[in-house]
């Protein structure tokens, strides 16, 4: 899984294999950061990405082949970062303390699978970097994710 080399995800060493279907985990969070981002300032340019502390995993799964063995069917994980960025056409930078949650579900569903980011910052990111914020938000989205299919 290579990552951008100006990012640093190595509080995930160890743990790759809890981004289950991912292809390129470290590439879906450098590109939903920053278009998360771009929503609020839209020439915004993430110049790094580095997770500190130990990320937050959750899964959900169902029993196949009577119950020997289980599919996962939602998973989820929250990191803390410092995000680097430029805005104001390059001549304006700045460092963001931040919380990235990236929810996933129905990934046993080919076609159906849904998802969904969120990215706190300053103040919000240590509050929404709570064990219990990123339950009720993953619970919140399997709730939903359930209703729509």
């Amino acid at each position: 899984m290579p990552a951008d080399p100006r990012d640093d995800f190595t509080v995930f060493v160890g743990n790759e294999h809890m981004f289950f279907t991912l292809r390129d985990p470290y590439g879906l969070i450098r590109e939903e950061t920053e278009a998360g981002l771009r929503r609020q300032v839209d020439d915004t340019e993430v110049t790094s990405i580095v997770c500190t502390g130990v990320p937050k995993f959750l899964t959900l799964g169902r029993k196949i082949d009577d119950g020997a063995r289980i599919a996962v069917t939602f998973f989820a994980f929250c990191v803390q970062a410092r995000v680097a960025l430029t805005y104001d056409g390059g001549r304006q930078s700045d460092e963001l303390g931040a919380a990235l949650t990236f929810l996933f579900g129905r990934i046993d569903e080919p076609g159906s699978e849904a998802s969904r980011v969120y990215i706190d910052l300053h103040d919000d990111a240590e509050r929404c970097f709570t064990d219990e914020t990123f339950q009720q938000r993953f619970v919140a989205f399997r709730s939903e994710s359930v209703a729509d299919s």
